[in-house]
C-alpha cells in the first residue's frame, strides 16, 4: 500500500509501480479528496486519514499489509499502523519527520519548512494558488529535488490536475492545517509498538535527521525501528531514486517474510 504525499497525487510512484508489481499486488490509493479520491468527512487530520486507509483495506479484505508512504503519506502510514498494529506487516516512511516527535519542531522552524505557515492561510493559500498549480508545485518542488529533471513538467502536470479544482486544492493544503491537531496526536501514542519501521532518510533532504528520528520513535515505544539513507537524492525519493526506492521496499519485505 503507497501512500502519496503533498503536491503529489499517487501517480508519484509510477516508476516503482511496476517493478513491485512484479512481487507483490501493489495498492496505490489517493488521499481523501485529491484526485479520483472523495473527502466525505472534510477530516484532514492524519489519524482520520489513517482511518480511511484502514476502511479500504478492509474494503479490499487485505491480509498483513506493507504500509509504505512519502511524505505526508508517511504521516499517515505511521498513524495507521499505530492506531491498527495488528493489521500491518510493517510500515516504511520515506523522508519526511512526524509532527510532534523530533526532530519536527526544528524541521518546522526552519527556512526549509516556509510553506507550513503559508498553506495554514485558510482561504488565502487557494486564492492565490488556483489557476497556478502547475507553477506553484514546479517551484515547490525543485526547490527540495537533487535532481528536478527526475520529475518532468508531464508530472507536474498530473499533480495539478490532481488538484485541479477548488475543493481537491483546499484538501491539499488542509493537510498542512492539521500538523498542530497531528502533532498533539503522534505525542500521545507512547505504549509498547512492536510493528517494524522502515525509516528512509533522503542524502539531501532528511538523511541528517535519521538519529533523531529513530531516537523519538523508541522514545514513544516502538521496539523494531530500522534507518536507511538514499544517496543522491532530495527529498521526492521514487521519482529521483526509482531503483533505490524499490531495493529498499523489496528487502525491508523480505526480511519481514522471514520472521
Amino acid at each position: 500500500m503507497l501512500l502519496h504525499g503533498w503536491p503529489q497525487s499517487a501517480d508519484e510512484f509510477r516508476e516503482i509501480i511496476p517493478e513491485l508489481s512484479e512481487y507483490y499486488t501493489v495498492y496505490a490509493p489517493d488521499l481523501s479528496g485529491i484526485g479520483g479520491s472523495t473527502a466525505p468527512g472534510q477530516d484532514w487530520s492524519k489519524e482520520a486519514l489513517a482511518r480511511d486507509i484502514d476502511a479500504f483495506i478492509n474494503a479490499l479484505e487485505l491480509e498483513d499489509p506493507l504500509i509504505v508512504g512519502h511524505d505526508i503519506g508517511g504521516m499517515v502510514a505511521y498513524a495507521y499502523a499505530r492506531l491498527f498494529p495488528e493489521e500491518p506487516l510493517g510500515v516504511a516512511i520515506l523522508d519526511v519527520p512526524v509532527p510532534g516527535l523530533s526532530p519536527w519542531d526544528t524541521v518546522a522552524m526552519s527556512s526549509h519548512a516556509w510553506h507550513f505557515d503559508f498553506h495554514k492561510q485558510t482561504g488565502l493559500t487557494e486564492n492565490l494558488v488556483v489557476g497556478r498549480q502547475a507553477e506553484y508545485f514546479r517551484y515547490f518542488i525543485d526547490s527540495t529535488a537533487a535532481n528536478p529533471d527526475a520529475i518532468p513538467d508531464s508530472a507536474i502536470a498530473r499533480y495539478a490536475e490532481a488538484y485541479g479544482t477548488p475543493e481537491r486544492l483546499r484538501a491539499g493544503f488542509e493537510l498542512y492545517r492539521a500538523f498542530d491537531e497531528d502533532a498533539a496526536f503522534f505525542q500521545s501514542l507512547n505504549e509498547p509498538f512492536d510493528v517494524p519501521m522502515l525509516v528512509v532518510g533522503a542524502e539531501f533532504s532528511t538523511q541528517a535527521a535519521l538519529p533523531a528520528m529513530a531516537t523519538s520513535y523508541a522514545a514513544q515505544g516502538a521496539t523494531d525501528v530500522t534507518t536507511l539513507a538514499i544517496e543522491g537524492a532530495g527529498h521526492w525519493l521514487p521519482e529521483e531514486r526509482p531503483q533505490a526506492t524499490i531495493d529498499a521496499i523489496i528487502g525491508f519485505a523480505a526480511r519481514l517474510s522471514q520472521r
